[in-house]
C-alpha cells in the first residue's frame, strides 16, 4: 500500500471518531431514563392536594327561645385528601379550620323568618376539631362522589334572645356573647362532581341540639338545619 494511501485512510478514521464523540448522549442512557424528579432527589410518591375553599350561598337554621331563625354565612374551610379513582372506591379527607360569620346584603346582621322578632346579631361558626371525612366514587363518567362530614360546631351570637340571655348570666352582668356548641356532631353530605368541589351543596342530615359550650350540658337551643355551598377560593 502506498504511503499516501494509508495517510488517506488514518484522516478518514480520525473524522469518524470526532462525529462519534459530537452525537453521543450528554448523559449516561440510566440516568436519561430516569424521572427529573428522582435525578434532582425529590419524592415520586404522590402528594396531597391541599384547598382553601369558600363558603357560598350557605345558611343555618337556629331554634332559640321559642324562635326561629335563618342566618346567611359566609366563610372558608381547607380540605385535604386525594380523590378515589374508581367507582365504590373511599379516601378520607381532612378537613380543618372552618369558619364562618353571617351576612346579609343590608347591615351584615342575621335575617329572621319573622320581622316582630329581635335581631340576634352577629353570628360566628367555628369547627372545633378537625375530622376526616369519607369520599366515595359513584361514578366514573362524568365524575360523581358522596362527601360526608361530620362536623362539632362552636357558635357564638352577639345577641342571643334575653330569655336565653337570663339562662346564662344575671342581668346586668357583661354582656358577652353567647357561646353554643353542637351536642353531637351535624352530619353533613354532598354530592360533588369533582374534588376539590366546585360549586358543591352539603346538606345536614337532621337536627342537633345546641349546650353551652362552657358546661357542655345544658341545653340552649336546637341546630335545625345547615346548608353549606362550596367552592374553589
Amino acid at each position: 500500500m502506498s504511503r499516501n494511501l494509508r495517510v488517506f485512510r488514518q484522516a478518514v478514521v480520525g473524522a469518524a471518531g470526532v462525529v462519534a464523540l459530537t452525537v453521543a448522549p450528554a448523559v449516561p442512557a440510566a440516568l436519561a431514563t430516569t424521572p427529573a424528579a428522582q435525578q434532582e432527589g425529590k419524592p415520586t410518591s404522590p402528594t396531597k392536594d391541599v384547598e382553601e375553599l369558600v363558603l357560598t350561598s350557605s345558611e343555618m337554621e337556629l331554634k332559640l327561645a321559642a324562635q326561629d331563625f335563618v342566618i346567611p354565612l359566609r366563610g372558608l374551610v381547607i380540605m385535604e385528601g386525594e380523590p378515589p379513582v374508581t367507582p365504590g372506591q373511599t379516601t378520607s379527607i381532612d378537613v380543618r379550620d372552618l369558619k364562618a360569620h353571617s351576612v346579609s346584603p343590608d347591615d351584615a346582621s342575621p335575617r329572621q323568618n319573622a320581622p316582630a322578632q329581635q335581631d340576634i346579631g352577629e353570628v360566628r361558626v367555628e369547627q372545633n376539631a378537625d375530622v376526616s371525612s369519607s369520599l366515595t366514587m359513584t361514578q366514573q363518567f362524568p365524575p360523581r362522589f358522596e362527601h360526608t362530614v361530620s362536623l362539632d360546631l362552636r357558635i357564638s351570637i352577639e345577641n342571643p334572645p334575653e330569655e336565653l340571655r337570663e339562662r346564662v348570666a344575671p342581668r346586668g352582668a357583661q354582656q358577652e356573647p353567647l357561646e353554643l356548641a353542637t351536642e353531637e356532631p351535624v352530619e353533613l353530605v354532598g354530592q360533588p362532581r369533582s374534588f376539590p368541589p366546585r360549586g358543591a351543596q352539603y346538606e345536614s342530615q337532621g337536627p342537633v341540639d345546641l349546650v353551652l359550650a362552657q358546661e357542655e350540658v345544658t341545653k340552649a337551643g336546637i341546630l335545625d338545619d345547615l346548608n353549606l355551598g362550596i367552592d374553589i377560593a
